[in-house]
C-alpha cells in the first residue's frame, strides 16, 4: 500500500512538472506543442485513475494536487490575458469567469482539506461530477489553445457549469459530515468567505492596473458590484444560519464583526484609491472602528460584553447601502462610457454624489462610535 501511494505521488509530481513548458508556450503562441502536452496530461490522468484507487485527497497529496490546480489556473488566466490584449478579439467573458470560478473552487477545496485533516475526518473521494469537471477543463484548455471556433465558447461554458456543480457536490459532501459541525460550522464558513474574498475584491476593482474604476472593463465593474452585494447577503446569512440551526460559537462571535470590518474597510480603501473618498473620510471610519474594538476588548477583560447598539446596526446598514449605491452608479457610468453618451447632468452628479455619500457614512460612523463610548462611561470611569 505504501509503495503504491509513493508511486502515485511520484507520478502526479512528474505530470505537474509538465505545466512548466505549457505555461511557457502559451504566451508565445506555441499552440500545437502546448495542446499536445495538455492532451498527454489529460490521457495520463485518465490512465492514473485506472491504475490507482481513488482514496480522496488528503494532506499528503494536497501539495502535488495543488501544483496541478495552479498550472490549470495559470493556463486559463494566460489564455484570457492573450485574448484581452488582442484588439481584434472581444473581451473573453466566459474564460475570465472560468478563471475566477476555478480560483474560488480551488481555494475552498484547500480550506476543506485542511479542515478535514485537522478534525481527522476521512478524505472526500471524487465523484462523477468532479471527474467530468476535470476532464472538461482539460478539453477547454486544448480547444482554447488551438482557437477552435465556436467550440471554444461551448467548451468554456460547459466547464464553467460543471465546475459549479462539482463545487456544490463537494461542499455538500463536506458539510454533511457530522464531524465538521463541531469545528467549523456552516455559519462560520460563510463568515470566513467575506475575509477570503476581500483581497479578491481588490484584484477585481483594480483589474486593469489603473486607479480609476471608470477605466476598468464593464464586466469587472459589474463583478465588483456583485461581490459587494454578496458581502451584504452573507453578512445577514451567517447570523441567520447560526441562530436557526444552533451554530452560535465563540469563534463566530469574534469573526463576524472582524469580517465586517475587513470587508467594508477593503471597499473603502478601493474607493480612496479611485477618488470616491478622501483620506480624511477613510481615516475617520478607521479610527472609529479601531476605538470601538479596543473598547470591546477592554470590556471583555472586565468580564463585560458590549452588545451591538441600534446606532451600530444603522451604521452597518448605511455603510453597505452606500457602498452598493456607489458601485451601481459606477456601473451606470461605465455603460454610458461604452455607449459614448455624454450627458452633462450625469457628469455633475457623478463628480459630486460619491463624496457626499461617503461623508454621510463617515458622520454616521463617528456618531455611532460616540454613542458606544457614552454608553460605556461607567466602565471607563474606573480607568480615568
Amino acid at each position: 500500500m505504501i509503495k503504491t501511494i509513493r508511486r502515485e505521488s511520484w507520478f502526479q509530481a512528474g505530470l505537474s512538472l509538465l505545466w512548466i513548458p505549457v505555461l511557457a508556450l502559451i504566451p508565445f503562441h506555441g499552440d500545437r506543442e502546448a495542446a499536445v502536452v495538455v492532451a498527454f496530461m489529460m490521457a495520463a490522468r485518465m490512465i492514473m485513475g485506472k491504475l490507482f484507487p481513488d482514496r480522496g485527497e488528503d494532506l499528503r497529496h494536497l501539495w502535488v494536487g495543488g501544483s496541478e490546480r495552479l498550472g490549470i489556473l495559470l493556463a486559463v488566466w494566460i489564455l484570457a490575458q492573450r485574448l484581452w490584449v488582442d484588439e481584434w478579439e472581444p473581451f473573453p467573458v466566459l474564460l475570465t469567469a472560468l478563471a475566477v470560478g476555478l480560483g474560488v473552487r480551488y481555494l475552498f477545496g484547500f480550506v476543506f482539506v485542511l479542515s478535514r485533516h485537522r478534525t481527522r475526518l476521512p478524505p472526500i473521494r471524487r465523484d462523477l461530477w468532479q471527474r467530468l469537471a476535470q476532464f472538461s477543463v482539460y478539453v477547454t484548455l486544448i480547444v482554447q489553445i488551438l482557437d477552435l471556433r465556436p467550440w471554444d465558447d461551448v467548451a468554456t461554458g460547459a466547464s464553467l457549469l460543471l465546475c459549479t456543480v462539482s463545487s456544490a457536490t463537494y461542499s455538500i459532501q463536506h458539510l454533511r459530515d457530522p464531524g465538521t459541525h463541531s469545528h467549523l460550522t456552516l455559519a462560520t464558513q460563510i463568515t470566513l468567505s467575506r475575509i477570503v474574498l476581500a483581497p479578491v475584491f481588490i484584484a477585481v476593482f483594480f483589474y486593469d492596473g489603473d486607479t480609476s474604476f471608470g477605466n476598468n472593463h464593464l464586466v469587472f465593474q459589474i463583478l465588483a458590484l456583485l461581490m459587494a452585494i454578496s458581502s451584504a447577503v452573507t453578512d445577514w446569512l451567517d447570523g441567520h444560519v447560526a441562530r436557526k440551526y444552533g451554530q452560535v460559537t465563540t469563534l463566530g462571535k469574534y469573526l463576524d464583526p472582524w469580517s465586517d470590518k475587513v470587508a467594508t474597510m477593503t471597499m473603502f480603501l478601493c474607493f480612496l484609491g479611485t477618488g470616491w473618498a478622501s483620506v480624511l473620510i477613510v481615516a475617520l471610519i478607521y479610527y472609529r472602528e479601531s476605538a470601538v474594538e479596543t473598547l470591546r476588548t477592554l470590556a471583555a477583560s472586565e468580564g463585560e460584553v458590549i452588545a451591538a447598539r441600534r446606532s451600530g446596526k444603522w451604521k452597518t446598514g448605511i455603510q453597505i447601502g452606500v457602498t452598493i449605491a456607489i458601485l451601481v452608479f459606477g456601473c451606470v457610468d461605465g455603460i454610458l462610457r461604452d455607449l459614448h453618451v455624454e450627458w452633462i447632468p450625469w457628469e455633475i452628479f457623478w463628480r459630486v454624489v460619491p463624496r457626499c455619500l461617503m461623508w454621510i457614512v463617515a458622520l454616521v460612523t463617528v456618531l455611532s462610535g460616540v454613542e458606544y463610548f457614552l454608553a460605556s462611561r461607567k466602565m471607563l470611569a474606573r480607568y480615568f
